[in-house]
């Protein structure tokens, strides 16, 4: 496998991640808006994970065989990379969003507070990759 192909990988796997991560907060929080319940972040977050780790398998579950290079992680390294790559993206990716739909810049503390669920959530996805690739190449 050749570098640049490795790199574009590490790009889309972690633009990947942080576009599931996005769309999951939001339907959670639409989920919770509509059903006018006045919970905490923690019921939200668990209603987000869960969609995103089910994006994460669908697509993964999609993608296995049509482009199965695409979706392999190589080693640990490349998955701590992938780890690594989606959490610093997402500044790049959630601000402008956040300014086109809000019309102003969001606080860093919003950044904050997103960082500690993209760590479990993301680390959990490349963890089912890792160990369901590996598994079928042995």
């Amino acid at each position: 496998m050749n570098k640049r192909f490795s790199i574009l990988r590490i790009l889309l796997h972690g633009f990947f991640l942080i576009s599931a991560n996005l769309f999951s907060l939001i339907v959670a929080f639409a989920i919770i808006q509509f059903f006018s319940t006045d919970t905490d972040k923690v019921i939200q977050s668990f209603i987000a994970l869960i969609i995103n780790v089910g994006i994460y398998i669908i697509v993964f579950k999609l993608m296995n065989g049509i482009q199965e290079e695409i979706m392999r992680i190589d080693d640990f390294s490349m998955f701590a990379i992938i780890f690594l790559v989606s959490l610093s993206l997402l500044p790049a990716i959630f601000y402008p969003m956040h300014y086109l739909t809000q019309g102003y810049w969001s606080s860093f503390d919003n950044l904050l507070a997103m960082w500690p669920y993209q760590m479990i959530v993301n680390g959990l996805c490349l963890v089912i990759n890792f160990f369901i690739l590996k598994r079928k190449n042995v």
